[in-house]
């Protein structure tokens, strides 16, 4: 190879290498700006109230393992997709624990694409140390009707369950797992899981031992968790197909911890008082009549 040549294309190795060191450059140093970053993970649900009221709950989490913790603070844009439109719906700031929800009352129309469907669209931008992050949720609107019906003595429950399209018609919801409970206290006691079938009912044979209040009502709860479709949906209903249960106090018997002690204590108490107050006064009559002898014992002396 002649000199020349050689020298040419050397210069064109340089000179492109000089480039590509230009030209990669920033792109190394915003990998290495991001690789400095947490990364941030996002979840998203839906939920539908017994009432009609929905909300969006949005926690941000950053760290690995027991490092994980919550971006607080940090401002979160929930949108609502329609074609190919996205309305903002709210600019949210998430607390302490990284989470935060937006709750839609029950007469608040969200948009709908042309499957009858709601697309949730969440983005956090991130900032200085954390990394990007985005979400969405895809749901129909889901409604459940829970009825009350006796058929030959036999309680029978009946959860009814349609969606809506674009166009306002209803659809039965099929092959729908729907857990039934009863409300308690604190918490839903569970009774069992149904699944509706092609006409949108499931049904279920209610128990004749479910304890009520004083006048039998309960309140039955049917509920379907975490669904790819329809989010997490609640309806609940009360009726008298409870046992009565009565709520008045009985007088406690008497006890250590009642305000009314007990007999044999107080009959204790009572004699050793009387006791006590007998050996008082015995001493002292004996005192009396101690000192009644010491003076005729003087006089008989005298």
């Amino acid at each position: 190879m002649e000199p020349l040549i050689r020298y040419k294309l050397i210069s064109h190795w340089i000179l492109s290498t000089l480039i590509g060191v230009m030209l990669l450059s920033p792109l190394a140093g915003f990998a290495n700006t991001q690789a400095k970053k947490d990364r941030v993970r996002m979840k998203m649900y839906y939920f539908k109230e017994a009432t009609g009221d929905r909300k969006v709950s949005i926690t941000l989490t950053a760290g690995t393992g027991k490092n994980m913790h919550g971006v607080s603070e940090g401002q979160v844009v929930l949108s609502a997709a329609s074609g190919d439109s996205t309305m903002v719906l709210a600019t949210l700031t998430t607390d302490t624990t990284g989470t935060v929800v937006l709750y839609f009352a029950a007469d608040y129309i969200l948009p709908v694409n042309e499957d009858g469907k709601t697309v949730l669209e969440a983005l956090y931008e991130g900032d200085e140390n954390y990394q990007d992050a985005s979400n969405a949720v895809e749901v129909m609107d889901l409604k459940m009707e829970i009825i009350f019906e006796i058929e030959d003595s036999v309680k029978q429950l009946v959860v009814k369950a349609s969606t809506t399209d674009a166009e306002g018609n209803e659809i039965p919801a099929e092959e729908l797992s729907i857990n039934i409970g009863v409300q308690r206290l604190y918490s839903v006691l569970k009774l069992e899981e149904v699944e509706t079938d092609s006409d949108g009912m499931a049904f279920y044979e209610f128990p004749n031992d479910i304890p009520g209040d004083a006048e039998g009502n309960i309140t039955v709860v049917a509920r379907i968790d975490d669904s790819d479709e329809f989010g997490t949906v609640t309806s609940q209903a009360s009726h008298n197909w409870g046992t009565l249960v009565s709520y008045e106090l009985d007088p406690l018997p008497r006890q250590l911890y009642t305000d009314e002690a007990p007999l044999w204590m107080i009959i204790s108490v009572f004699v050793i008082l009387l006791g006590a107050w007998y050996h008082f006064f015995l001493s002292i009559s004996k005192l009396i009549k101690l000192k009644k002898v010491g003076k005729q014992a003087e006089g008989v002396v005298q």
